[in-house]
């Protein structure tokens, strides 16, 4: 060592410095940490996905792991999702009873930046349930939300409620979450479909509302979005059964009702049927009867032979 030049011997005295100082590595998560947040992320990707079955059993098996290691942001962000995927397809007991659980948790452990996705879902949750006054204040707060996300949710919701009760502001509202989205159009494309089909229902021209439908229709379908699809395809019908054309209507209805029985929305196949009812019953059609069998069969709640509800009308060939 004695033969080295003074700099490279501190040089090495300082490397070696460094190496002891650095400390072991970084632990990695523990696998009951990990193995929730994937369970988590795969219930989100299979919701967008539009498979609620898989993505509820996703976010109920993400529940159990957070709740095993209390993780209370784990456990609240997998009550909203859970809460979500319920009121995709209708089912709004367990999803008032999902959020319940999800306020109680934000509350108690002043996850204060969930608050906002809160409202949001007790709005819709309101809305599903027809309580619109109770909707309207639950949003106050959220439409001037500084995330233009949640704005846009917000003004969805809003703008529905003054379409279903056919208020006055209802194209000022319009208006308003048709800039917010225009401003904000990249990976918001599901919003834009939204817009359009408020747009046709605003317009009194039939060939602009069935133009407007078609587009927001086309938009839906590339995004593989089977609730907008469905829901486009049924407003698209009711127009049809408007002016008369029924045999149009009914190809739209069949269409729509594939996609709602498939998701297990049963409301939402219950309002298809009975506008299928309605055709049958205007061109006195046989099928009339065997939709009224289903209706009478899902106010009664008897859904034991609710996988071969489409069978029943499906017009494709079956091997």
């Amino acid at each position: 060592m004695n033969t080295l030049p003074n700099k490279i011997i501190l040089l090495i005295v300082l490397l070696q410095l460094g190496a002891c100082s650095s400390g072991p590595a970084e632990k990695p998560q523990p696998v009951s940490i990990t193995s929730a947040a994937q369970l988590l992320d795969r219930g989100v990707t299979q919701y967008n996905n539009n498979d609620y079955t898989r993505a509820s059993s996703s976010f109920q098996k993400a529940l159990l792991q957070y709740r095993s290691i209390d993780d209370q942001r784990g456990i609240a962000n997998s009550c909203l999702n859970l809460s979500k995927t319920y009121l995709a397809t209708n089912n709004n007991q367990l999803a008032a009873a999902c959020l319940e659980k999800a306020k109680t948790i934000i509350k108690r452990a002043s996850l204060h930046d969930l608050d906002e996705h809160l409202a949001l879902l007790k709005s819709s949750l309101a809305i599903k349930l027809e309580a619109y006054e109770n909707s309207l204040r639950i949003l106050e707060p959220v439409l001037d939300s500084p995330n233009p996300m949640i704005r846009l949710a917000a003004l969805k919701n809003r703008t529905y409620i003054a379409f279903i009760l056919d208020h006055e502001d209802r194209t000022r509202w319009l208006e308003q979450y048709s800039s917010l989205q225009q401003k904000h159009a990249a990976g918001n494309t599901s919003h834009a479909a939204r817009v359009l089909r408020f747009e046709a229902e605003l317009s009194d021209d039939e060939t602009t509302q069935q133009q407007l439908l078609s587009s927001s229709l086309h938009i839906s379908r590339l995004l593989a979005d089977r609730p907008a699809i469905a829901a486009t395809l049924l407003q698209m019908a009711q127009s049809d059964i408007a002016r008369q054309n029924f045999k149009q209507a009914e190809d739209r209805l069949l269409r729509a009702l594939l996609i709602r029985h498939q998701l297990g929305d049963v409301k939402s196949t219950l309002i298809l049927l009975e506008q299928l009812q309605t055709v049958y019953t205007e061109t006195g059609d046989s099928k009339a009867r065997l939709t009224k069998k289903w209706i009478d069969r899902i106010y009664a709640k008897e859904l034991d032979d609710w996988d071969i509800l489409f069978a029943d009308f499906d017009t494709y060939p079956s091997p």
